[in-house]
């Protein structure tokens, strides 16, 4: 069986399988936001912790 040639997109874009390359740009975007955003509030985490260790009680900025 022949292998057909995929079509490419307006712009001049290869198709990612049966998506348009935008949408698997924006997706790899989306995943990329999410592990900085966990990344940051895992630092923030062990922030928090360190400074309960140093100085115990008071008002808590954020609540884990």
């Amino acid at each position: 069986m022949r292998r057909r040639k995929p079509r490419p997109v307006k712009g001049g874009f290869d198709p990612v399988g049966p998506f348009h390359p935008y949408l698997v740009y924006a997706a790899v975007l989306a995943l990329d936001l999410i592990g900085v955003v966990l990344i940051l509030a895992a630092l923030l985490w062990i922030g928090d912790t360190a400074e309960d260790l140093f100085w115990p009680g008071g008002h808590e900025w954020v609540d884990f």
